[in-house]
């Protein structure tokens, strides 16, 4: 039963549109084309109808076949249209429609009506929501355009955009509680989707297609939980087919794919796909700027990782670097990605399998990644967090000697050996046996020349660095000379180059340490400063271990320094070892500065000695301290380090020194290490550093570019920053460095290396603003012509991009933007291009055509390129504060509008650049009272003709803006042209939905429009005539404007003309323009509702005035502001007006600003008030003047209606207490009626409006007495009923002395007749309000009210309101104070009825009398009651039929309400009034005649009768009753004479129709009350003649009531055989009557049942004689009346009955043979259901 369930819910859901579900109803409303979510969540149908319709009329223009769809989806009735309430067919066919629409508007999708169109298939049909079917037969026909070449880039990626908003919204759907079921409903989307994605990325020819197919993949990833194995699917799919084209979006695709998979590793396929991708590290470096990519670069990372181990397919683990330094994963990833990488190293069997070569690799990746600066300290701290022994880790990556190719340096080999290179040696004693005893030149390895010894001398030392007694065996190879250590540098030049070079660090401090051994052993006979450069640079090294073992050089080198300077200058002076030949034996050696002892001495003990303890846990301390130290005493001061202040001559000395090995060290590493310890250093006293570094810089310019970067990589240098800091060498305030780098961007060099180029342009970037301005003038013009492209041998097109980037980031000099404006090529005076498009083209050598490069620098397309370079460099600048560009500036404007026919449309964007910059100096000015500017200069009309004459959006939007500007600072200077500014503003540019066009056009309004008012208000006419011009521009282009821009235009626009003085201009062009529209009403209601409710009701007042002029013959100010060119007729003018006011006067804003300000008593107060009457009175004049016309009155209505609805009761009774004083009866009569509906409306708990109602009662009494008027009358006791209805229990006192006066001759007694209903009304009122307080008026009311009602229902026309007025006085009467209408009045009242009831009056009537009789029923005294229903039986039987029923049900009512104590108080009343209505039959038939009753409605009321009685009987105890019922059997058998006795049938008829009911409903209790009956039952029998049918019906009668007697016996009392003997042979004997009257539906039941009562044997055998004797009747039909009267005792009794079988047996033997079928027939059912009963057959009893 559950899976049935869920298996219809399931059903259910899917069809389900979620009616409930209001999230779900939002998030459906909110998807749009146009407007972003939280947009298109708070838009109505209304807005999106009219925004679309405005799109899809301007595609009718286009193409008429557009026009059909105008009555379908485009109707007005759509906006109502729900899917959900159109049946299955109705959908599909607006599917064909929407289908239909689509394909047709394909062709034009790229243009704005396109869209706005198709936005309203989305918002309204909901297109996005109907599935993919349709998109995929557009998707299958667009295949077949592709498949032949047809396809279009654009509606591709349209289309793509539509069918991924499909699948959100079938997601969407999805969605259920149960997880089940959703997952379900998932399934079916990716069955509907997947096979139609594959298909589209199937085809590699059209990448837009495939970029679609990775939305949708991408939407489906992100919103539905898919498994790992269709995730893997996809981005296996993704990297399938894919082109260079749509790499970058698969990627972004397959970011979010890997980042909801579960596993982290690629499948091999993408793996290699993504691998493949040049460039792959910065695409992901991109990526990650606006995508999650980590989790996809952890899974490249540990598939390069993977690889690398099994040596298969290995990738550069370059990109594994690239990804850990730039951060391009997060923490946790880069994590797992170096344990990943520790644990490839620490793989034994890795390094055993794959060699020295990934060895070596992993090696320098760990060294690299442990060395970087951007993630260094992460990846030492996630080593730190590890559990791998990193020193084991190093003693494996050196266990196997590294390749030469490794570290870039090939082993010198003999020319002619051409034998087979033996395999690598792999222990120590091997690699040393073929190690050279000598070396053939080298003296030092730091040497500038290739060492072919020194990659075999450094295997052997990274294999023996492990092993002290192998370091001993190394130290002491001859092919070092360490005997000679003190007198050349071979010996330590080997471990300096070591330590310093890429490898291992437990190798490099072993370097470190072999040296201080060494220098412990010996005595030094040589100056060793030479170590100090790479001494430092070990103190920088990220490794731990190899800081330590500097540290202990250091201390070593120390020792050889005696203590204090005196002491040192004592010493005596040894030779510094390698002046000749460290670097070589050329000039790298002998231009090295050297220290002297002292000074090595100082930089040994007072800098580096004392900071040790700090270099060993901080890498960088030793900068801080070596710049601390150099830079002097207050930056020492300053600084954290504790140094000692030393003397200029040492720091320079130890500058200079520093600076000379920096550039003649052949080690890239150390080199870079030691410009970064020394780059916060510019000057030492008169040394500049600079001027030592620059020709490291200058020969940059001269070495290859291939080579450094191979060198770079070699020695694991980024060669990027190693240029980086050669370019900042230069210090901005020296010269020559300046020039270096001026020529370094300016030379036509090929050498010049374009990344060096790069570095110089950054280094002048940050110095830029230190360099002086002439040189910043140079610079800067040397950049412009290299951005210009003036010569480009030498300059690609990345130069003049990065020259322009330079310049736009420097922040140029006003005097620079002047030279470079002043310098501009004038475009008017350039020759023509030939072609429009012309390049420069080279001879067939190579070489540049002169002639042409010159003429191009004089043409056209370079004077344009030119300025606009320089004009976006001024716009970039924020040039204000150069207001001197002025006149530059509009001389340049003015050559370009000279030379449009020249430049064609090019000149738009330059134009607007040019305004953009006029307006930054203007905007600079006006808040910058001290800047002037020059006015001359200033060319209005100039801009006035740009905003005329462009077409492009941008230049009116910048011409616009300076045209504000200009308004704010010199307002004269526009103020004639500003109007056909807002002319041209209507057609083009507040047709915009962009934000920077709403700010333009604010910007203008702002600026513009106050000194526009104050010259329009020295006009001689005023300023309504131009104010309206003004207005009418904007009102142009209302239809235009975008919708949510509207509020915000016109609000700024009115607020800076004045709303007091001109809404009311505003808001009559709208609805003049736009009555028709429903948006432009709305939106001047909402407009409207911005301002105060004074300025809305005085802008009210103003625009009803307006109104009201129109109508005049001869109109004043109308004329002004309505458009009477048209056909229009000033009624149709004036209606189109009044459309707006229920909507401004029925806002709750404004009801709400009303009563705030109304609440305080104030001079706006009064004045609020003073305006509201005037509107009410002008909407009442209105309404007058206008009866006669078609709609207006109507309008005028609704106009009133909603002034009445703006305030509270009180403040309207206040406002409008001057016109009921002073108006006309017109304005009085409509007053008091706006004030009746306004009563109806209000609240009965408001006291305040309770006070002010009671208070306006005295004057409204006063108007009732005195006036004149019937129509105000009317008004008055209209209004005073409502005052009663609403307040009338708070003050009765008041409210009784009105009632006196409203029922008095001036109202009640009136002659006009609706004056009498109206006072009859208001008094019925007042009894329902005051109660028993207008006792006092009720004698001199309510006889009226009769007298009325009497004489209105003797006429021949009824009046129908009097009648119910009249019954709706005696409804509240009876309701509320009863017991005041009694006697004559009820009498009266009754007979009234009576007569009502016959009038043939509208249901209306019938129901408020018959209501008002059911009240007299209910709350009317009993005696009362009955009395004076007794007392008017006969006149209701006179009057008919009708006025008896009503009479009896009021008889009915009265007695189910009133107690049985009352009923057996009044029951003499009560029989009399029971006699009065059993003796109806005897009144209508004695005699019969024409107008008596028929058969049918007397049995009718008897029946009613008899309800009635049964109703009092029950109300009766026994006592009580027995009287009443003698009484009763009295009237009924009383003696009469013969002739009387056929009269008194009629009583008896009734008689007994009340005894058969009295039995039937009372049953067993009443049953004594047969002996009443008996005797008269007997006589009726025995004398009963059926020759009248009085006679029958008579028989009938009795039969029944003994029926019901016999039926409900259960006190035995027919089994008395007084009783039984008494009325069996009567019974009996009616057989004989069976020729005349059918016996079978009356006697034999009533016989059956007197069986069945009697229960007696004797009874039943006398009962069954009787029965049998008339079986042998001569007559059949008696024979056949006691056989079926036998039949019905037998079914009766059952074999009770059947014990006298014995006694029936002749006699049905004898009726078997009867003459007579129909008794035979009987007689053989009679034989059947015997037998039934027995259980056996007859026949042998039969004779």
């Amino acid at each position: 039963m559950a899976t049935i369930l869920a298996a219809q819910l399931a059903q259910i859901a899917a069809k389900s549109s979620n009616p409930l579900d209001l999230k779900a109803q939002k998030r459906a409303h909110s998807k749009s084309l146009l407007f972003d979510q939280s947009v298109a969540a708070t838009q109505d149908f209304d807005n999106i109808y009219q925004i679309c319709l405005e799109g899809y009329q301007e595609l009718c223009q286009m193409d008429k076949r557009f026009i059909k769809f105008a009555r379908t989806i485009f109707s007005e009735q759509s906006r109502t249209e729900e899917r959900a309430q159109l049946t299955a067919a109705q959908n599909k066919d607006l599917d064909e429609v929407l289908e239909s629409f689509l394909w047709l508007v394909s062709a034009r999708i790229l243009l704005r009506p396109a869209l706005k169109a198709i936005e309203w298939l989305i918002r309204r049909f909901r297109s996005v929501d109907l599935g993919l079917n349709t998109k995929a037969r557009h998707a299958s026909s667009q295949d077949a355009n592709r498949r032949a070449g047809y396809h279009y880039s654009a509606l591709l990626s349209f289309w793509a955009t539509i069918a991924t908003e499909a699948v959100v919204g079938l997601i969407d759907q999805s969605v259920s509680g149960r997880r089940e079921s959703q997952r379900q409903k998932e399934s079916d989307v990716l069955l509907q989707i997947l096979p139609i994605l594959n298909e589209g990325l199937a085809m590699r020819q059209v990448p837009d297609l495939r970029v679609g197919c990775y939305m949708i993949l991408t939407v489906l990833a992100s919103k539905m939980e898919l498994q790992d194995r269709v995730l893997t699917s996809m981005i296996k799919a993704v990297v399938s087919h894919w082109t260079p084209d749509t790499t970058h979006a698969g990627l972004i695709c397959l970011s979010v794919l890997a980042q909801q998979r579960q596993a982290i590793e690629l499948p091999q396929q993408v793996f290699k796909a993504i691998m493949s991708i040049n460039g792959i590290g910065s695409d992901i470096r991109i990526l990650r700027e606006r995508y999650q990519v980590s989790k996809l670069t952890l899974g490249l990372v540990l598939g390069v990782l993977q690889r690398q181990c099994k040596g298969q397919d290995t990738y550069p683990l370059s990109f594994v670097t690239t990804v850990i330094e730039g951060r391009l994963m997060t923490n946790d990833h880069i994590s797992t990605a170096v344990k990943a990488i520790l644990s490839s190293a620490a793989d034994q069997n890795m390094i055993e399998e794959n060699g020295a070569d990934n060895q070596g690799q992993l090696a320098d990746l760990i060294l690299r990644l442990v060395d970087s600066q951007e993630a260094g300290a992460l990846v030492q701290e996630i080593i730190k967090g590890t559990e791998i022994n990193m020193e084991i880790i190093e003693a494996k990556l050196q266990v196997l000697p590294r390749p030469a190719s490794d570290v870039g340096i090939r082993i010198i080999k003999e020319v002619e050996s051409e034998e087979v290179a033996k395999p690598t040696p792999e222990t120590f004693e091997d690699v040393i046996t073929h190690i050279p005893t000598r070396t053939a030149y080298e003296l030092s390895f730091l040497s500038h020349s290739n060492s072919y010894v020194f990659e075999s001398l450094a295997n052997a030392f990274s294999l023996a660095s492990s092993s002290p007694p192998n370091l001993g065996k190394f130290s002491e190879l001859a092919v070092l000379r360490k005997s000679l250590a003190m007198t050349e540098p071979l010996f330590l030049s080997f471990f300096v180059r070591y330590w310093c070079g890429p490898y291992p660090g437990s190798s490099r401090s072993a370097a470190i340490i072999s040296v201080k051994d060494y220098l412990s052993d010996v005595t030094p006979t040589a100056d060793l400063q030479v170590l100090i450069p790479y001494v430092l640079y070990a103190l920088a090294d990220p490794v731990v271990k190899v800081r330590n073992a500097a540290i202990e050089l250091v201390l070593k080198l120390d020792s050889f320094h005696v203590e204090g300077e005196h002491e040192e200058r004592k010493s005596p002076s040894l030779p510094v070892l390698g002046t000749e030949n460290i670097y070589g034996s050329g000039s790298e050696t002998t231009q090295v500065a050297w220290l002297s002892a002292i000074d090595a001495s100082r930089l040994i003990k007072e800098i580096l000695k004392p900071s040790l303890e700090e270099c060993r846990q901080d890498r960088l301390y030793i900068s801080r301290v070596l710049a601390d130290s150099l830079v002097g005493s207050i930056q020492l001061r300053k600084s954290q380090t504790q140094q000692k202040e030393l003397k200029k001559s040492s720091k320079a000395a130890i500058l200079t020194t520093l600076c000379s090995h920096i550039l003649h060290t052949p080690l890239y590493a150390v080199k870079s290490r030691l410009l970064s310890m020394i780059d916060g250093i510019s000057k030492v006293g008169g040394t500049s550093k600079s001027k030592l570094l620059l020709p490291l810089l200058l020969a940059q310019k001269t070495l290859d570019e291939k080579i450094l970067k191979d060198r770079c990589n070699q020695e694991l240098v980024d060669y990027i920053k190693f240029l980086d800091q050669v370019s900042r060498i230069v210090a901005p305030e020296e010269k020559d460095g300046i020039r270096a780098l001026q020529d370094i961007i300016t030379e036509e060099s090929a050498k010049i290396s374009a990344l060096l180029r790069k570095a110089v342009f950054h280094r002048l970037c940050e110095v830029w603003e230190f360099i002086k301005v002439d040189t910043q003038l140079s610079i800067a013009t040397s950049m412009l012509d290299l951005a210009i492209g003036v010569s480009t041998q030498y300059h690609d097109q990345e130069a003049q991009t990065e020259a322009l980037e330079a310049l736009r980031a420097v922040k140029l000099s006003s005097a620079t933007l002047s030279s470079f404006l002043e310098n501009r090529p004038a475009v008017s005076e350039c020759p023509v291009d030939e072609s429009p498009n012309a390049k420069r083209r080279r001879t067939i050598h190579g070489h540049v055509d002169i002639h042409k490069q010159r003429n191009h620098i004089h043409s056209t397309d370079y004077a344009l390129k030119y300025i606009t370079i320089v004009l976006e460099l001024v716009e970039g600048s924020k040039a204000g504060t150069a207001p001197h560009l002025m006149k530059d500036l509009f001389q340049i404007l003015t050559d370009l509008q000279h030379s449009k026919p020249q430049i064609g449309t090019d000149s738009a964007y330059l134009q607007s650049l040019i305004l953009g910059c006029l307006n930054g100096i203007l905007e600079h000015s006006r808040k910058s009272p001290n800047i002037l500017i020059d006015r001359s200069a200033v060319r209005a009309d100039l801009i006035i003709d740009c905003f005329r004459t462009t077409t492009s959006p941008q230049v009116q939007q910048a011409a616009l803006l300076l045209m504000s500007s200009l308004a704010s600072v010199s307002p004269e200077l526009i103020i004639h042209s500003v109007m056909p500014i807002f002319t041209f503003m209507s057609t083009n540019i507040l047709r915009q939905s962009d934000d920077y066009s709403i700010h333009v056009v604010d910007q203008t309004i702002e600026s513009v429009i106050p000194p526009l008012v104050r010259a329009l208000h020295k006009q001689k006419g005023g300023p309504l005539a131009g104010a309206s011009e003004l207005l009418l521009s904007f009102v142009a282009a209302f239809e235009h404007v975008p919708i949510h821009r509207r509020k915000g235009l016109f609000l700024s626009l009115v607020e800076k003309l004045g709303p007091e003085e001109f809404l009311f201009v505003l808001l009559i062009l709208l609805l003049d323009r736009y009555a028709q529209q429903d948006d432009a009403i709305k939106f001047s209601r909402d407009f409207i509702g911005h301002y105060s409710a004074l300025v809305q009701l005085t802008t009210m007042e103003k625009y009803l005035d307006v109104v009201l002029d129109s109508l005049k013959p001869k109109p004043t100010v109308s004329n002004y502001l309505l458009n009477s060119a048209d056909d229009r007729t000033q009624a149709s003018m004036a209606y189109n007006l009044l459309l707006l006011l229920p909507q401004i006067f029925g806002s709750q804003k404004l009801v709400s600003k009303l009563a705030k300000a109304l609440s305080i008593e104030s001079t706006e107060a009064h004045r609020l008030r003073r305006v509201y009457s005037r509107i009410v009175e002008q909407t009442i004049l209105l309404a007058d003047q206008t009866h006669t016309f078609k709609k207006l009155p109507e309008a005028c209505d609704q106009v009133l209606d909603a002034t009445i609805g703006l305030l509270t009761l009180q403040e309207s009774i206040i406002s409008l207490q001057i016109l009921l004083d002073q108006g006309n009866y017109k304005v009085r009569r409509q007053v008091l009626k706006s004030l009746e509906h306004k009563i109806t409306s209000e609240s009965a708990g408001n006291i305040t409006s309770q006070k002010a109602c009671i208070a306006l009662l005295p004057q409204l009494t006063a108007v009732l007495e005195e006036s004149s008027d019937l129509f105000l009358k009317y008004a008055v006791v209209s209004c005073i009923d409502r005052i009663l209805e609403k307040y009338g229990k708070k003050d009765v006192d008041s409210l009784t002395e009105v009632m006196r006066v409203v029922a008095g001759g001036s109202c009640l007694a009136a002659d006009d007749s609706r004056l009498r209903v109206m006072a009859i009304l208001c008094i019925a009122t007042s009894a329902e309000i005051l109660g028993e307080a207008i006792i006092s008026i009720i004698p001199q009311s309510l006889p009226k009210a009769i007298e009325y009602l009497g004489t209105n229902l003797q006429e021949e026309q009824i009046e129908e309101s009097l009648h119910n007025a009249a019954y709706s006085l005696f409804g509240a009467l009876f309701l509320y104070i009863p017991w005041i209408v009694t006697g004559q009045y009820l009498d009266q009242i009754l007979r009234a009825s009576q007569v009502s009831a016959t009038a043939d009056l509208p249901p209306v009537c019938n129901e408020s009398r018959i209501e008002v009789l059911n009240l007299i029923a209910k709350h009317s005294g009993a005696q009362e009651c009955f009395a004076s229903l007794s007392r008017t039986w006969n006149s209701a039987v006179t009057e008919g039929p009708q006025a008896i029923k009503e009479t009896l049900s009021v008889f009915h009512l009265a007695l189910e309400r009133h107690s049985k104590s009352a009923i057996a108080k009044h029951s003499q009343i009560l029989l009399d009034l029971f006699l009065k209505a059993f003796d109806l039959r005897y009144s209508q038939c004695t005699p019969r005649t024409e107008d008596s009753y028929d058969e049918n409605q007397i049995d009718e009321f008897e029946r009613l009768v008899n309800e009635n009685a049964i109703t009092m009987i029950y109300k009766l105890n026994d006592s009580n009753f027995r009287p009443f019922f003698s009484n009763m059997v009295e009237w009924a058998t009383a003696p009469a004479t013969k002739k009387e006795r056929q009269q008194m049938q009629h009583r008896q008829i009734t008689w007994y129709t009340f005894l058969h009911t009295f039995f039937d409903t009372l049953q067993s209790i009443v049953t004594g009350y047969a002996s009443f009956m008996l005797d008269d039952v007997v006589a009726i029998l025995n004398d009963i003649s059926f020759q009248e049918s009085d006679s029958k019906l008579l028989w009938k009668r009795v039969i029944a009531a003994l029926h019901a007697a016999f039926e409900h016996d259960q006190d035995d009392f027919w089994q008395s055989p007084s009783h039984f003997s008494a009325i069996s042979g009567p019974l009996i004997t009616q057989f004989t009557h069976a020729t005349q009257v059918s016996l079978v539906p009356d006697l034999i039941p009533c016989i059956s049942a007197l069986a069945v009562a009697a229960n007696s044997p004797d009874h039943h055998k006398s009962l069954n004689s009787a029965i049998m004797v008339h079986m042998r009747s001569n007559e059949a039909a008696v024979r056949l009346a006691a056989v079926q009267c036998e039949m019905g005792i037998t079914e009766k009794l059952g074999e009770e009955w059947l014990g006298l079988l014995p006694e029936m047996l002749p006699f049905i033997s004898e009726l078997q043979e009867d003459d007579d079928e129909k008794v035979e027939r009987e007689v053989g059912k009679w034989i059947l259901q015997i037998e039934g009963i027995l259980g056996e057959s007859l026949d042998s009893m039969l004779l």
